[in-house]
């Protein structure tokens, strides 16, 4: 996200951290998302609940479809794996998806791809497939770029769309939010959207994974205390303070410590010359305009700078490397 959302999300999380039961809404949330984790049972379950959520019922209705799906079909002998749920579903009636064909096909469509995914791997359950898949480099990036329909998993799947394919993830244990009509109302509430961002999926999924970012949380946590502020209907945030006084100007007395903030090296070690100092310099100058002698501070190389030692009286001067009379100068 650009500059201004970052600050804006910067203001949102310190909002969100600074509720008189922030503590408390956390603890809530990252218990219902172990809850989540516990109960989600074989991977062919969860790609089923998600797809039942196309169906536009309240989540624990379609939870309910699921655990009466499992204990229906449930065997101590043979796991409800992908392939297993997927030919029991193809024998079965639509009574499973709602009464909705469309639901029915969705979910044969979605197992079939994962079934292909799962083969791609060698000896890797099911279920870390499904989560590797919803926080892969490759599916982020899809979804990043607003062209998550061509990601070649559980995009391609037609009527699968982006809240859909959310809720797989999370589901799957990826780190993502849901994008919800009433998430993108408390992050309008909260500044985090921008003006006409809250009907757009996208826009609001960036701002809550912004906003877990800075809160050093986990996504589906945030999720969490986002949508149970949404329940409450309460979006009246605490204001974070004023913006601290801009940093003094170079040369200039810093109130608050009493030092001089210089140009160079350590601020902390600029000392302001005093007046004495600073007429002493000018007198130097003025007197080197004159014409003056210099001092040894004005022009080290200068030999009758006073104050050395070893300037006292003249020195010999070299002798030349060569001897004898045809070294002389005008010799021959």
């Amino acid at each position: 996200m650009d500059l201004l959302h970052g600050e804006a999300l910067e203001a949102a999380a310190w909002k969100v951290k600074n509720l008189p039961d922030y503590e408390a809404r956390l603890e809530r949330a990252a218990r219902r998302i172990d809850d989540l984790g516990r109960g989600r049972g074989p991977a062919a379950l969860v790609i089923y609940e998600s797809a039942l959520m196309g169906s536009g019922r309240p989540v624990e209705e379609v939870r309910e479809k699921v655990r009466t799906f499992e204990e229906n079909f449930h065997d101590d002998e043979e796991e409800l794996t992908i392939p297993r749920a997927s030919a029991i579903m193809n024998v079965e009636d639509d009574s499973w998806f709602f009464g909705n064909e469309e639901i029915r096909v969705m979910t044969g469509q979605l197992l079939g791809q994962f079934q292909h995914r799962v083969t791609q791997y060698n000896y890797v359950d099911e279920v870390e497939v499904l989560r590797r898949w919803a926080d892969s480099y490759d599916t982020r990036l899809f979804i990043r770029r607003r062209i998550h329909e061509t990601e070649p998993i559980a995009g391609v799947v037609p009527g699968f769309d982006l809240p859909l394919i959310q809720h797989l993830r999370v589901a799957a244990g990826g780190d993502t939010v849901v994008p919800t009509p009433g998430t993108a109302r408390v992050l309008e509430a909260l500044g985090a959207l921008g003006e006409g961002e809250a009907s757009d999926d996208y826009a609001v999924l960036g701002a809550a994974e912004g906003l877990a970012l800075r809160l050093e949380i986990p996504a589906p946590i945030a999720g969490e205390i986002l949508n149970e502020l949404s329940w409450e209907g309460n979006l009246e945030f605490p204001e974070p303070p004023a913006e601290a006084a801009q940093e003094p100007e170079d040369g200039v007395e810093d109130e608050a410590t009493g030092k001089v903030v210089g140009t160079g090296g350590t601020d902390s070690e600029a000392v302001k010359p005093s007046p004495d100092d600073r007429a002493a310099r000018r007198a130097a100058r003025s007197n080197a305009d004159r014409g003056e002698e210099p001092t040894r501070v004005q022009d080290p190389q200068a030999k009758d700078a006073p104050g050395t030692k070893e300037e006292e009286g003249e020195k010999p001067e070299a002798a030349s490397p060569r001897s004898g009379p045809e070294d002389a100068p005008g010799g021959e």
